[in-house]
């Protein structure tokens, strides 16, 4: 229709309270007769309470109204449709340059469903992109639905009554609290959804099969071996009963309801399958089968397609090419997977995205004693994803530790929001398949997928507590100590062993893995040396010496666990004579509930690998091969400790002038459609807009016109190359300091003659030298994937050969950009270093702030370099700016609900998911 209008986000499917997908798209001008027809279709009194007493007339006279602006660029509208019918709508028309009036109207059958409150949502975040500060609205006193809509939608609204009229108005902007509201309305609705996936009364295996290791044979057998609680049918038109049970043609000959389907037919049989399942009310589909989006273009065609049909009909997908789903909850016991591996129950969330690893991990997880609460293999990840299974295990009780193998993300904002606010309630640990060059190729062709940079990743799990995994094995050790210990309360490890070999082994691994050796009481070390007359080492690490006993072994750990200086023991184990492998075992599992209060791992030296957890009373106490593998698993639980211990911090409301940036990116991408750099004057207004001040510069396009400059400016100066086209000036001689008078600003000017001379627009700029400090770089890169990323570190010419950078992803809190100064290698600079003056830190994080602001709101600014930063005690001066522009579609925000969008369309709001190099 209008600008206004096209420039919406794009078309999104979400979830209703009642598990019906609606889609929300912007209004359109063919939409007239719709429009028209929703408002006659309401009832009396609904359109009373949305017109008052105008009834009818009020209703045309609105739509009229409302295309009329929307075609002059004046209003904002989205439509919801539920079966390709409109049954919402959602408008705003501007009453002023910065307030809008908004309107809503749902079908009678669709109320409270939510619908007004995700057009609501819709409308706010197009607004303010489009300088709308403020919604308004006129109420009926009797329009209670309405009133609590807006009540309870998290915005901070504003009510004043007149007679039987509430004057409604509040702020459009997304705050943290409206976030974390939204974010609470789509968990609901999506746990909901899951259920029906995960807790299903009833399932049809459509290519159930005789024909043993088949994956609908083996599904089916397993469902039936694992006593799932509810009903199972087997489909297949070529059998007449499949093991003892009547088999059925179709799913659509199945006497009962069917709650889960899984689908186990040829790739070009699936779609026909699944519009049966939509016909019969099916509510989730799991399709094992392979053949889709990881077999080229006509997969993906083929997956979008089956996307399309799982949306009509109202259902959850897993899948395609998956492993299955499986629940352990006694009061389901489903094993809907073709592993031949049983799902023993447990406390661990998993999913998985590789099919293959879904396997090798629920064998080593038997083998480990690793049990899960559910299992659910993705695959390509058509529908239901990593944010799925985030927000269904945080909401299940019986899931302590939620344990993901991911080699993609669709959407890693809205990851990084669900991960935080998980991880504040239970581990969430993360392996990436993918991170090389060449896994990345590899994970292409293997779940059609293309993982991101290693850099991004660390960004994001580092800001949201995510224990990321740097192997299988270290992935399943850490997920085995968060499912069968206590977090410890701090770093403090002490180390128990029967050998000095072995224990300095695990002191250095201990150090490596960046945890702290922790001080004995004296009377720990006096009762150990009590117990063992013979101790080679009462100190930590202690030392038992090879004639030490089962039962002196057990003392000693009881003893040391005691200890009020001591956060978690490593217990070491040589098998000697007298005290093998069972008996320490025995020992150690004797004193459990004395340890239970704090974290044990056992490392059992030349033991078979794959040793179950020794068992006992309370907690299993995970057992290792080598002293390396316990340090990095414990260090990487206390890391988490520290995570979740620290302020989640806050997204401070920042005075910025965002319209006005708004409209300088916009005219220069129309000056320049591909793409620029932005020059002196506008890089400086640009970050003025931000409140971001860098330190000021006269331009000059002679000698004569340097010197007046400098003399202006005051000496001594800096001289530098104005040119956006040179980005390294200083590699081609465009940067002079230290210039104390006007000889020097002419002889300075000469030499850069040469340089200055292959420029489009020669000229100089000329700048105050600023007082050395330390020299930071702060940047911006804008990735199409995982939006801004932030970067801090050691900055100057040199940055590039110290890699010394710190990456955050937006929205930065307070909390992060703490994080980022501190987690430099070189931050002791920042802090004093060696009797040098602290700077003023609290300014260096003000500016990632600002700049995180910047990149949040303007996705066109695709990159920043302030380098170099320098910081002093009274405050930073940023010396140079660069700022580089590059047409972007407007994300919508990740905080809005939505379901993954078929990739091969075009169409999503989100980013689709690629490899980000």
């Amino acid at each position: 229709m209008s600008p206004s209008t096209q420039d919406l986000p794009r078309e999104d499917d979400v979830l209703l309270r009642n598990g019906v997908i609606a889609r929300l798209r912007p209004l359109r001008s063919i939409d007239r007769e719709a429009i028209v027809a929703l408002h006659h279709g309401l009832s009396e009194r609904s359109r009373y309470l949305r017109f008052f007493s105008l009834g009818l007339h009020g209703a045309d006279e609105f739509v009229d109204r409302l295309f009329h602006y929307a075609e002059a660029g004046e209003a904002w509208a989205y439509v919801a449709l539920v079966h390709d019918e409109i049954v919402g709508l959602g408008s705003t028309i501007r009453v002023s340059e910065s307030a809008a009036e908004m309107a809503f109207a749902v079908s009678d059958d669709m109320h409270d469903l939510g619908i007004a409150t995700l057009l609501l949502e819709r409308l706010a975040a197009a607004a303010e992109r489009s300088g709308i500060r403020e919604f308004v609205s006129s109420e009926l006193t009797t329009n209670s639905a309405m009133l609590d809509v807006i009540r309870m939608s998290g915005f901070d609204a504003n009510m004043s009554r007149d007679h039987e009229v509430v004057e409604v108005r509040f702020p459009v902007h997304l705050t943290d609290r409206l976030r974390e509201a939204i974010g609470e309305r789509e968990r609901r609705n999506d746990v909901a959804s899951v259920d029906s996936l995960l807790g299903p009364r009833s399932v049809a295996v459509i290519g159930a099969s005789r024909r043993a290791g088949s994956p609908g044979a083996t599904v089916f057998t397993n469902l039936v071996d694992g006593d799932f609680s509810g009903a199972v049918y087997p489909v297949n038109p070529s059998a007449a009963e499949i093991h003892g049970v009547t088999s059925y043609g179709s799913v659509l000959d199945v006497p009962g309801d069917v709650d889960l389907a899984i689908v186990a037919v040829p790739a070009d049989a699936v779609i026909p399958v699944v519009r049966d399942c939509a016909a019969k009310r099916v509510r989730s589909v799991v399709v094992l089968s392979s053949g889709f989006a990881e077999a080229g273009a006509e997969g993906q065609a083929r997956q979008d397609e089956l996307l399309r049909v799982v949306r009509a009909g109202d259902m959850r997908l897993v899948g395609p090419n998956c492993l299955g789903v499986a629940n352990t909850d006694p009061a389901v016991r489903l094993d809907a997977t073709f592993a031949t591996t049983g799902v023993i129950p447990g406390a661990v969330g998993l999913m998985t995205q590789s099919g293959a690893v879904g396997i090798a991990v629920l064998r080593r997880a038997e083998e480990l004693g690793i049990g899960l609460s559910a299992f659910v293999s993705a695959g390509n990840k058509a529908d239901i994803s990593g944010n799925d299974m985030l927000m269904y295990f945080d909401d299940d009780a019986r899931t302590r530790v939620v344990a993901l193998y991911l080699e993609s993300f669709g959407n890693p904002r809205k990851f990084s929001r669900l991960a935080r606010h998980v991880g504040r309630n239970k581990p969430v640990v993360a392996l990436v398949g993918g991170a090389s060059r060449a896994g990345r190729r590899a994970a292409t062709g293997h779940t059609a997928a293309a993982v991101t940079s290693d850099t991004a990743v660390d960004a994001l799990f580092g800001q949201c507590g995510v224990v990321r995994a740097r192997s299988l094995e270290h992935f399943l050790h850490v997920t085995s100590l968060f499912a069968h210990q206590e977090l410890p309360r701090g770093r403090r490890v002490a180390v128990v062993s029967n050998g000095g070999g072995p224990a300095v082994l695990a002191v250095d691994a201990l150090a490596a893995a960046g945890v702290e050796l922790a001080e004995l009481d004296p009377s720990t070390t006096a009762k150990i040396r009590g117990t063992v007359r013979d101790v080679a080492g009462a100190a930590n690490p202690v030392d038992l010496g090879s004639g030490a006993s089962a039962a002196d072994l057990a003392s000693v750990l009881e003893d040391v666990a005691r200890d009020p200086g001591v956060d978690a023991v490593v217990a070491v184990h040589t098998p000697v004579p007298g005290l093998d492998g069972d008996a320490f075992a025995q020992a150690a599992g004797s004193v459990s509930d004395v340890l239970a209060a704090k974290p044990v791992v056992a490392v059992m030296i030349g033991e078979r690998a794959g040793r179950p957890p020794i068992a006992g009373s309370r907690n299993a106490i995970p057992v290792f091969g080598f002293p390396e593998d316990a340090a990095q698993a414990l260090a990487s639980v206390i890391d988490y400790v520290a995570w979740r211990e620290r302020a989640p911090g806050e997204v401070p409301d920042l005075n910025v002038r965002t319209q006005q940036a708004r409209d300088l990116v916009t005219r220069r991408l129309l000056e320049n459609p591909g793409g620029c750099r932005l020059d002196a004057v506008d890089t400086r207004h640009l970050l003025d807009c931000y409140g971001i001040s860098t330190v000021e510069a006269v331009g000059a396009s002679g000698a004569t016109s340097a010197v007046d400059a400098a003399n202006w400016v005051g000496y001594p100066v800096v001289m530098k190359v104005a040119s956006a086209e040179l980005v390294h000036k200083s590699d081609v001689g465009g940067v002079r300091v230290g210039i104390n008078d006007a000889a020097a600003v002419i002889e300075a000017y000469q030499e850069m003659e040469p340089v200055l001379a292959g420029l489009h627009r020669p000229g100089v700029l000329i700048q105050r030298q600023v007082k050395p400090g330390v020299e930071l770089i702060v940047g911006v890169s804008q990735d199409p994937l995982f939006g801004p990323l932030v970067m801090l570190g050691t900055g100057g010419t040199s940055t590039e050969l110290f890699a010394d950078h710190v990456f955050s992803m937006t929205p930065l809190t307070d909390a992060d950009t703490a994080r980022a100064v501190r987690g430099l290698r070189g931050s002791p600079l920042l802090f004093g270093y060696r009797g040098t003056t602290p700077v003023d830190v609290d300014a260096v994080e003000r500016l990632l702030l600002r700049v995180g602001r910047l990149a949040d709101d303007l996705p066109q600014v695709a990159e920043i370099d302030l380098n170099p930063v320098i910081a002093s005690e009274t405050g930073i001066a940023i010396v140079d700016a660069k700022i580089r522009l590059h047409p972007a579609r407007d994300l919508a925000d990740p905080a809005l609900p939505r379901l993954r969008p078929p990739l091969g369309t075009g169409a999503p709001s989100e980013p689709q998911e690629g490899r980000v190099s």
